[in-house]
């Protein structure tokens, strides 16, 4: 392996990034001119006083809060005996405000309490941000159930994948934290995560040269909760859910978990644990046409039924201790623990030439996967310009076991047959990552920003499965190794007080090596690669302001695209990885209008080289006298490119009715081949988000939200028109302390994923449904502090610079 220090050497040199984000500084001070300690300093939106970023000033009075981007906001100022100060401040570079002083009550306050509205719905720059606890249909999901409800977020109900507005290569990020996770592992980690304990979803679509290069669709960036509350409090929360068909009974579910937080003096401790059980069904329809040539020589119509159940438990703990004013340090651990158990039965009945045949199989599962976090993280505030250093080390570790059992009975003419079948599939995964982020005010107007990232990563796989050798259990062993070294440079200038430039570089040297047991090496790859990211904003006038944004990023093949063992997933049906993969590299460009620091209209343009996708071949020979279905992931010769466009308007219909609507549209083009199947169309696709907040009184509010797209051609799969839509409501008790929330998701039964998958030797055509119609009922109870609430631990991109920030 080697890093090419040299081509690092010359990027850290040369690299220039303007980003419009600046410090706003003050000293807080009583009616005697006395030092006012420990006063909670807010900076909030002027349209609606949202809360951007909050601090405490220090023991001399004196805050500073960071990384805010340019805009016009109000600030906020509250203490214990004082009357609430606010002022209207606009941030064009660093701000210093001086001093402020505060003028006392008429009469003492036993507390001061700061009601800070959240929207469902936020953006800022090129980040769209879902705040969780903002909805009532949000109580009670698990993670990857949380996805379907972010605007233009998708999930594959077949493979569980992940998708933004119908496209794969979507990074997902925990706390800013990439997990390093296959999509298998991915899907299994999320939905032991409760939605309950996620604060905020964030989509990026052109994130700077500060974040992973990984993600050439979107980064997802789930933000879970944090102790944030003064002294020490306490959160229970459970749940229960419900859903019935008659056709296929009923699926109770149901959640709980507790939370402290403690924030006094130097240090804040943060933890949490939940249990998350669920009972569950899907039912999939598919038709599979095998063709040899262009002769149709089997027709496979199957009939899926399955259903199970699973238990899981997360916890977290963190803690941050302030040294001195300028280091702290901190640490969290987060694990996550699931059993699930299924039964799947599918009747097949197959057309062959002049024979017919049935296949009634039945699969049992057995699985459980564990998943450990561990991070530590400094960080370092030299001088009161802004200069700051931060430092992670993260250890991943991911434990699964899957075991499954297949009766398989066959009728044909004159011939029954049964056979048992068994797949055992332990999987061993560690990821070993350091990176460190150093920014430093070089003037008032130009902001200088560096920082390197190291990552180790082994995923081990034992694939054991009988459907050979005349039944007898046969072993492959994969390991995969994955090295990533990367460093970033960037110069943050304001060119003038409505004009930013940015331009960033950054470099990664990648090494994979996939080896058997033996340790023989199966596949090898090294390469490097430069990510340039620009952008330039340019605010035209008071309430308009346009940004033009250019970016590079790699969707890198996981382990098991690179696995050259066959790997049975059913009597028939296999995959088998393809060593000569190559990362596939996404160069974008869009264009936004901004109007209002609201109302948002961008045009994108994407160009793809070295795509790769599934492919599906019919094999005849691997097993004589059966034709095998083969999955496989290849790179495919053509064009690969897109056209998109995205609104965004937030409005008020009444002071008590808001909406959001969220509407895309695109046109893909696409050329290109594999053998003799072949993808040529310009295909038009669109989707909108609709969600609509009646605010009835104080304490009671109601949500309606619903979906629609119009699917769209991804690799050589074709997904078709999806949607659904929500109810909820959201009732405030006990002097807020309590929070019910009722919802129901898709009471009218729509939501169905189907899909066409096509190539020269297989047409398949499904269609997938699951209990998606619940019934759910969530109750939180907060004890001790509920008031004003602030940012322990401020990360790079908590502020308004959209998706500029940390990674």
């Amino acid at each position: 392996m080697t890093f090419k220090p040299t081509i690092f050497a010359l990027f850290l040199f040369t690299t220039i990034q303007a980003l419009g984000q600046s410090t706003v500084s003050g000293i807080v001070l009583d009616e005697k001119k006395q030092a006012s300690p420990f006063a909670n300093v807010l900076i909030l939106s002027q349209k609606d006083s949202t809360m951007i970023k909050g601090v405490v000033a220090d023991v001399d009075g004196k805050f500073q809060v960071p990384q805010i981007a340019h805009n016009t906001y109000l600030l906020a100022i509250t203490t214990i005996g004082y009357q609430k100060h606010y002022q209207k401040i606009e941030v064009r570079a660093d701000l210093n405000l001086g001093n402020i002083q505060l003028l006392p009550e008429s009469k003492t306050l036993s507390e001061v309490e700061v009601s800070v509205k959240k929207q469902l719905i936020e953006r800022s720059g090129d980040k769209m941000i879902m705040n969780v606890e903002a909805s009532p249909i949000t109580s009670g999901l698990n993670g990857l159930e949380l996805m379907e409800k972010v605007p233009g977020v998708t999930v594959d109900r077949n493979s569980e994948t992940i998708k933004v507005k119908g496209k794969s290569g979507v990074l997902v990020m925990i706390d800013d934290r990439k997990t390093y996770l296959s999509d298998e592992q991915l899907a299994n980690f999320l939905k032991t995560l409760k939605s309950d304990d996620i604060d905020k979803i964030e989509v990026i679509t052109n994130p700077s040269a500060r974040y992973d290069a990984s993600g050439t669709t979107a980064i997802i960036n789930i933000k879970t909760k944090k102790g944030k509350n003064f002294g020490t409090n306490y959160i229970v929360d459970m749940g229960v859910g419900y859903s019935n068909y008659k056709e296929y009974g009923s699926f109770p579910k149901n959640n709980q978990g507790i939370t402290m937080n403690a924030k006094k003096g130097k240090y804040t401790l943060y933890a949490n644990i939940s249990r998350n059980y669920m009972t569950w069904f899907n039912i999939s329809k598919e038709t599979q046409e095998l063709y040899e040539g262009s002769n149709l020589v089997e027709t496979r119509n199957n009939i899926g039924n399955q259903h199970g159940d699973g238990n899981s438990w997360s916890s977290k703990v963190a803690f941050d201790y302030d040294f001195t004013k300028k280091t702290s340090i901190g640490f969290t651990v987060q694990g996550a623990l699931s059993d699930n158990a299924l039964e799947r039965s599918i009747s097949q009945r197959n057309q062959k030439i002049g024979t017919f045949q049935q296949i009634e199989m039945l699969r049992n599962r057995d699985s459980n996967n564990k998943n450990y976090l561990f991070n530590t993280h400094l960080k370092q505030t030299f001088d009161t310009s802004g200069t700051v250093l931060n430092v992670d080390f993260d250890v991943i570790l991911n434990k699964s076991n899957i075991n499954d059992r297949f009766t398989t009975t066959t009728l044909s003419e004159g011939n029954n047959s049964l056979v048992k079948n068994q797949i055992i599939t332990p999987n061993d995964f560690t990821t070993y990552a350091l990176k460190a982020d150093f920014v430093k005010n070089l003037t008032k107007k130009v902001k200088l920003e560096t920082g390197f990232k190291s990552s180790f990563s082994d995923n081990a796989k034992d694939f054991n499965d009988n459907f050979r050798d005349n039944g007898a259990l046969v072993n492959s062993y994969f390991k995969f190794k994955q090295n990533i070294h990367a460093a970033y440079f960037m110069l943050n200038t304001e060119l003038s007080k409505t004009l930013n430039l940015q331009t960033g570089l950054r470099g990664e040297q990648t090494y994979t090596s996939g080896t058997d047991r033996a340790g023989e090496e199966l596949s090898t790859q090294n390469y490097f690669n430069l990510f340039p990211t620009f952008s330039l904003n340019k605010k035209v006038t008071k309430d308009y302001a346009v940004s033009l944004d250019f970016s590079r990023r790699i969707n890198r093949p996981n382990s098991d695209n690179f696995n050259t063992f066959n790997r049975f997933f059913s009597p028939q049906q296999y995959a088998k990885g393809n060593p000569n993969l190559l990362p596939s590299l996404n160069n974008s460009i869009s264009m936004t209008h901004t109007i209002k620091d609201a109302f948002s209209f961008s045009v994108d343009y994407v160009t793809v080289k070295q795509f790769f996708a599934d492919v599906y071949s019919v094999d005849s020979v691997y097993i004589p006298g059966n034709r095998l279905i083969k999955e496989s992931v290849e790179n495919v010769n053509g064009k690969v490119s897109w056209w998109s466009f995205s609104t965004s308007l937030p409005f008020n219909l009444t002071k008590w009715w808001n909406v959001n609507v969220n509407i895309w549209s695109g046109i893909n083009i696409y050329n290109y081949s594999r053998e003799n199947a072949v993808v040529d169309v310009n295909q038009f696709y669109s989707g909108l988000y609709l969600q609509q907040t009646f605010t009835l009184n104080k304490t009671l509010s109601a949500e309606i939200s619903g979906y629609v797209n119009s699917g769209e051609t991804w690799g050589f799969e074709t997904s078709k028109a999806q949607g659904a839509f929500d109810l909820g409501i959201k009732k405030f008790l006990w002097d807020k302390k309590g929070t019910l929330k009722i919802s129901i998701e898709d009471p009218a039964d729509l939501n169905r994923f189907r899909n066409v998958a096509r190539t020269n030797e297989l047409i398949s055509t499904g269609e997938y449904r699951w209990d998606n119609r619940r019934l759910r009922i969530n109750f939180t109870y907060n004890f001790g502090n509920t008031n004003v609430k602030v940012n322990q631990r401020p990360s790079d991109n908590d502020g308004g610079g959209g998706g500029k920030g940390k990674g």
